[in-house]
């Protein structure tokens, strides 16, 4: 089995661990840089919008990515918990989980007279992405969590959403000029191929980065894949912290569900065109570096708990302010509060999932929370969309995201901080 030594190798490597940090740090940020230019939370649900898509439709675009990583993780874990040694698994599927926003933006381009196409397109691109990306996932977590110690790890989480905030307040001003020039589907692949461009450097990146061999390696016992599954329920029973961490994740989706239509809202009451969603994106990305770099050192000396508290509590505020706004002013402030509590919220989960997950069964139960998360994300983004499309009230839907966010504070007081239990590392 793994003990707490299985990630400590890299103590006597100390250049190869700073190495692999900054690498790890550079493919995030590149990676999420790149989705930037199709900013899930303000790009998307307009694109979709114009291209005449449905409310539902619109509700899942800032879930489709996250929820499709998800899916596949649990059926490939039994074979990456045979692994030794997790790179080259981690790079095959990193690269083909990349190349459907070229394909995507090259259809774009050259399919001018196919617009029956352009909504599946663009609602398939992120959907088929991150089924394969969800392949890789498992392995690349396993890989990262021995190659950065523990203590550091909400810095590396931090330090790769600031990566991405500083490519994306770029990416707002890009945006802005691409819409504004060239409206439209030809506007919506060029923001495909530059995104395709900077997951490219990510992958590349990743490439630089030395994989350590763990000093024990976890062996699951011989059996049947059916066997395997049926040992599931039994293996999350017995993690009694996950039980609520994943009840934590179900009732934190607060975010997901006010933005899906916060960029409609914002847009439709300030009268703006569709271009100046580039300076939401761009407000964003001011939020999230701010955001990060708390993250990191409070994340740092805290750990997870505290920041997801906060998260939540910043939720609230969020969710009130974007109900009384009516300036574009306003509306941008609320891109700012947004991006500073999203990433709060995204590190401290992270960070909080590492630590309580015991490194024998890590890559399971890492997927198996992963394959909840799907069911949370859109249970969030169903829920929001349903709200919305019978009611046709923003108002209704971020009250229900407050009260959300109220209940998950409560769930994550009955989870005990686990920093230090896995020895310092």
């Amino acid at each position: 089995m793994l003990s707490d030594t299985a990630h400590q190798p890299h103590a006597h490597h100390p250049q190869v661990v700073r190495r692999n940090f900054i690498c790890h740090c550079l493919e995030g940020g590149f990676y999420m840089g790149g989705v930037a230019f199709l900013q899930p939370e303000t790009v998307m649900p307009k694109m979709v919008e114009q291209l005449g898509g449905r409310s539902a439709i619109i509700a899942i675009m800032p879930a489709i990515l996250p929820a499709a990583f998800a899916m596949a993780g649990l059926f490939v874990s039994p074979l990456v918990e045979k692994l030794t040694r997790f790179k080259p698994w981690v790079m095959t599927f990193g690269l083909l989980q990349r190349l459907p926003y070229l394909v995507a933006g090259l259809l774009l381009w050259f399919m001018q007279d196919a617009e029956a196409w352009l909504l599946p397109v663009v609602v398939l691109t992120p959907f088929i992405s991150g089924l394969i990306g969800g392949i890789g996932v498992v392995a690349w977590m396993e890989m990262v969590t021995r190659m950065v110690p523990e203590r550091v790890r909400a810095a590396g989480w931090a330090a790769r959403y600031i990566t991405q905030a500083c490519i994306g307040m770029g990416a707002g001003a890009v945006i802005q000029q691409v819409l504004t020039h060239a409206p439209g589907q030809r506007g919506y692949a060029v923001l495909h191929l530059i995104a395709f461009a900077f997951l490219l450097l990510s992958w590349i990146s990743q490439a630089f980065m030395r994989e350590l061999t763990a000093a024990h390696h976890y062996h699951p016992p011989t059996g049947s894949y059916w066997r395997y599954l049926k040992s599931l329920p039994g293996l999350l029973a017995a993690q009694p912290r996950l039980l609520r961490l994943i009840a934590v994740r179900f009732t934190g989706m607060g975010y997901l569900m006010v933005v899906s239509f916060l960029t409609l809202h914002a847009l439709h009451t300030t009268g703006r065109p569709e271009a100046d969603e580039g300076h939401f994106v761009t407000f964003q990305n001011i939020g999230t570096i701010l955001g990060s770099l708390l993250a990191a050192w409070l994340g740092y000396h805290s750990g997870g708990k505290v920041l997801l508290i906060l998260s939540r509590v910043i939720c609230v505020v969020f969710c009130v302010w974007v109900c009384v706004t009516h300036s574009f002013s306003g509306f941008t402030a609320a891109y700012f509060v947004l991006g500073f509590g999203l990433f709060l919220d995204r590190v401290g989960d992270l960070t909080l999932t590492a630590e309580l997950c015991p490194p024998e069964r890590r890559s399971t139960l890492q997927a198996m929370l992963g394959f909840c998360n799907v069911w949370s994300l859109l249970l969030a983004t169903s829920l929001g969309g349903l709200i919305y499309s019978m009611s046709g009230s923003f108002y209704l839907v971020a009250s229900l995201a407050a009260v959300f966010s109220l209940v998950s504070i409560f769930i994550l007081r009955g989870i005990a901080e686990p920093r230090g239990e896995n020895g310092k590392s």
